[in-house]
């Protein structure tokens, strides 16, 4: 009895001193899911807001754009369909925004970037962005909006062409993806290695295409669901649920480059 209890707690201290168990122990240390859930809802209320003011600007039209572009994307129908178009609908067929709305999701969204860059920082044990550096957080915004759309077009290649172009689309999602977190991170935290940006864009990359895969398949289904329990309102849920999804994505590739590096420094 007494060494059946050896082992297991040999075992359990085996599990807490290996890489996985390092990375598990540092996700709670740092509070990353209280961390991620307040940084989807900030993302849900500035990046979809800022999507739908780019819409309007430069494609001279409103946010159900954006419904349909979410119709095509998980090939929606019935009361799915029926709660995203109500969701993003118009009742004005003239488009106008105004220099406010503008200026409140920009802020909206420098808001997040900064709000992202403490974290990444804490991940990495090193000094947040400076104040004077707000214009990285600008950029960084450019680069998510400018992901977004490029992956659009090729998420859809990906999913219906041919082997070749398939496997095409996915090289390219998985540079647009990787170099584009690779990159966001260097403007967030600029004292992170280019090593370490290589490596979590590698995993970012990998990533992002397991996620949208994940996605293919569970986001019909969840609009579905709860487009009939609740309406308009339950295509928020499933939406933000997405978006949840890929924050802890995010804040989990930084999260285990730091945790090897850290291990190896330690070991050294």
């Amino acid at each position: 009895m007494v060494n059946s209890r050896q082992r297991v707690a040999h075992l359990l201290k085996a599990v807490e001193n290996s890489y996985p168990g390092a990375v598990t122990r540092r996700f709670f240390e740092l509070q990353l899911t209280d961390k991620a859930l307040g940084i989807s809802a900030q993302a849900f209320i500035a990046l979809l807001p800022m999507l739908i003011v780019i819409i309007s600007v430069v494609l001279k039209s409103d946010g159900e754009v954006v419904g349909e572009f979410l119709i095509d994307r998980f090939a929606l129908a019935g009361v799915s369909r029926e709660a995203v178009i109500s969701l993003f609908a118009t009742t004005s067929a003239k488009v106008a925004v105004s220099w406010l709305a503008i200026i409140v999701t920009t802020l909206s969204a420098l808001s997040l970037a900064r709000r992202l860059s403490a974290v990444f920082a804490s991940i990495f044990d090193v000094p947040k962005l400076p104040g004077r550096q707000v214009w990285r957080a600008l950029v960084w915004i450019f680069v998510q909006v400018a992901m977004i759309t490029a992956v659009a077009e090729l998420r859809d290649l990906w999913r219906t062409s041919g082997v070749v172009l398939a496997v095409l689309a996915g090289i390219l999602l998985f540079v647009i993806w990787g170099g584009g977190e690779a990159f966001g991170l260097s403007l967030l935290v600029p004292s992170v290695g280019f090593r370490q940006l290589l490596a979590v864009g590698f995993l970012s990359g990998f990533g992002r295409i397991a996620l949208s895969s994940w996605a293919y398949f569970y986001m019909p289904r969840a609009l579905d669901s709860q487009a009939a329990q609740y309406g308009a309102i339950g295509v928020t849920f499933a939406l933000f649920t997405l978006i949840l999804a890929g924050v802890i994505l995010m804040l989990l590739s930084p999260l285990m480059v730091s945790t090897w590096v850290m291990r190896r420094s330690q070991d050294t």
